[in-house]
């Protein structure tokens, strides 16, 4: 079997670092998979991707310079490559021996579904977090839902969430088959490691609780708000550093505001780090402040880390943590309950911390080990 993943970029992200996993997950490993690029920038992963033998496709929706084009001649120019790019896609998909387009994106959906379609292979759509559709692309899935049988198409959902906002006027019959969970490989963070060399290396103190967060530095992972609440917060007698990894459009500035408002001894930016499973084991508390959120690998990560999470209830992540049992909550966009939340958890006892940590453990384990969605996976793909 030979499965194409399309996906906008293999820049650095969740959806990226969990195609990976799946297309090497022990249900899946022998069957051949593709990447075909939907953007025209292919960075981070593309390394990761090429050292297993995955080979990646560029086929971009527009493919023409962007920098300086007036706004009436861009939009103008996007729909007539949108245009094209389904004959584009549907010509790629008859000369490629794959079986299947697994697509990973919303972007172009309808274009991807018939090019798949009329192309002989079956098409399936994993939405990846919360999107609003335009109506008359809900018209089309509508009818494409109503025409085409499961053997030709499928919707997944990463989560309840994204599932209910992007397709509740789209399926007809929506089945707890149509939601599958992002996954991860559990085997590096059952590993132990040196705790001290992060502490070490950011000069953060035996005594200091140590907060971290993953992930890209943009808007949608809420951590302006994060630095509006350290701005005029109370710190008292708890004293915590927070450490951010990850890079993003937003990352200087954010750096520029900790200097302005004199925040270094209390949160640093770290940019990008290699070794996800080491950073998180050296912390004591995970935080993921999501404006806006699908079922973040992320967390996942923090999660098989055995840490407490202090999250917004954003997207998926109200299915993952749930408060008071692995973790505490706050609504999403509510800086004073995010303020209220993290001083409830400082003030936990290490035990009542551990607690929570194990009980997210256990309950990723359950549902959320990459070969359990693999074969979930599995079992959509020989349908």
């Amino acid at each position: 079997m030979n499965i194409i993943h399309s996906i906008g970029t293999l820049n650095t992200g969740g959806i990226q670092n969990f195609i990976l996993q799946l297309s090497q997950s022990p249900p899946l490993k022998k069957y051949k998979h593709q990447v075909l690029c939907t953007i025209q920038s292919i960075d981070n992963y593309k390394d990761e991707y090429e050292k297993i033998n995955i080979i990646i496709h560029h086929l971009p929706f527009t493919f023409y310079p962007k920098s300086h084009i007036p706004y009436r001649l861009d939009k103008l120019l996007r729909y007539f490559f949108s245009k094209l790019f389904f004959f584009r896609l549907w010509y790629y998909l008859i000369k490629s021996e794959a079986d299947i387009l697994h697509s990973h994106i919303h972007s172009h959906i309808i274009s991807q579904i018939l090019a798949a379609v009329l192309s002989g292979k079956k098409m399936i759509w994993t939405i990846h977090g919360e999107y609003s559709l335009s109506i008359l692309t809900i018209f089309f899935l509508r009818a494409l839902d109503f025409i085409l049988s499961d053997k030709n198409f499928r919707y997944i959902a990463d989560s309840i969430s994204a599932l209910h906002s992007t397709l509740p006027f789209t399926v007809k019959n929506l089945k707890p088959d149509n939601i599958i969970p992002t996954g991860i490989n559990l085997k590096p963070y059952l590993q132990e490691y040196d705790q001290s060399l992060i502490r070490e290396k950011y000069n953060i103190k035996d005594d200091t609780i140590l907060i971290g967060s993953t992930g890209r530095i943009v808007w949608q992972k809420g951590y302006d708000q994060l630095l509006s609440l350290l701005e005029n917060y109370d710190f008292g007698e708890k004293i915590f550093h927070i450490l951010v990894a990850g890079d993003g459009s937003l990352r200087n500035k954010y750096i520029k505001r900790i200097g302005e408002n004199k925040l270094e001894s209390h949160i640093t930016f770290i940019g990008n780090i290699k070794n996800i499973p080491e950073f998180l084991s050296a912390l004591d508390i995970y935080i993921q402040p999501s404006v806006t959120e699908g079922f973040p690998l992320s967390v996942l990560e923090a999660m098989a880390s055995r840490l407490p999470i202090i999250s917004s209830n954003a997207g998926g992540l109200k299915e993952m943590i749930i408060d008071g049992e692995n973790g505490m909550t706050y609504e999403s966009g509510d800086i004073s309950k995010l303020d209220k939340t993290i001083h409830k958890m400082l003030n936990l006892s290490i035990e009542d911390r551990k607690e929570f940590g194990i009980n997210a453990y256990n309950r990723m384990e359950i549902n959320n080990s990459i070969e359990k969605v693999a074969e979930k996976y599995k079992a959509v793909y020989f349908q």
